[in-house]
This record gives structure tokens, sequence and C-alpha cells, in this order.
């Protein structure tokens, strides 16, 4: 399994200098690619405070605070709850529009993470290497901290 985090920058913004505070709002796509087939798996504005909050979320999983967590999508209506047992992590949509409920992905829970880590410190080190300011953007150096803590876990450093 493989995520790709894609960054769709506001068009206004195209012409304007770098800036990670800005970046972090941009929309965000992330798709699954398994079997060299690619599936849409979310998309969302404020990119920043939705990978926050997955990884915010995995890490609580590992420290088994929780059994499951939702993030909503915005501008969109859209909320995904990912939900641990066994090993496993199922991955649902809610649409709250309509009602409707579809599984989105179910898969080997580590699988996942380490998928979501690898694509995390990719999109970490490009906002770094646009903008030698980032670390005093207090929501990169969170995700600086999420990154190592779920690198920890899976190494099982603890």
């Amino acid at each position: 399994m493989k995520l790709v985090f894609e960054i769709e920058p506001y068009e206004d913004m195209l012409d304007e200098p770098f800036t990670t505070e800005s970046y972090l709002l941009d929309r965000i796509n992330m798709f699954v690619l398994e079997n060299n087939k690619r599936k849409e798996f979310c998309t969302s504005t404020f990119n920043g405070s939705i990978v926050l909050d997955m990884a915010e979320g995995l890490i609580e999983l590992y420290e088994q605070k929780e059994k499951k967590f939702t993030v909503e999508m915005y501008e969109s209506t859209y909320e995904y709850t990912f939900t641990y047992f066994q090993k496993l992590l199922t991955i649902t949509r809610y649409e709250g529009y309509n009602g409707e409920t579809i599984e989105v992905l179910k898969c080997r829970f580590e699988d996942f993470v380490e998928a979501f880590v690898k694509e995390y410190e990719k999109y970490h080190r490009f906002i770094l290497k646009q903008d030698p300011h980032a670390f005093e953007n207090e929501d990169y150096c969170m995700m600086r901290d999420q990154i190592n803590t779920l690198n920890n876990y899976l190494k099982k450093l603890i």
C-alpha cells in the first residue's frame, strides 16, 4: 500500500511567495495506490489540519487511548472514521448530506501507518525546502513531532 498527498494551491496564490502558513491552507487530495491502481481516499481544504488530525488519531490508537477517531473534511459534509480492531484498520466515510456510510478502506493498521508516515515525511521535507523558516510555524513543528512518534511506534521503540 502507498498513500499519495497531492496539494493544490489556490489559484490566486500561485504568484505569491511560498510560505508554510499559506501552504497548510491549500487543498489536499489523498490517494491510495494498490496493485498499480490509484483510488481517491479523501479531499479537503486546510491540508495542514487534516494531516495533523489523522496523525494525532493514529498516535492515540497506538497509545490505546481510543479504538476509533473521526476526521471531518473541510468544504464538504464528509467525515472519515478510523476504527482499530485486532490489528486491522477500517476507514469509513459518512456523507452528512444524505446519511450514506461506505467503507473506504480496510487494511492492516501498521501497513496504513507506514504508508502514511512515508508520505507525511515527504510532505514535511517539501515544506522545509520551500520555506527555510518553516520551523517558526507551530504546526510544522507539531508535524515533525508526530512523524517521530509514529516512526518510533513502527520501529517498536516505544
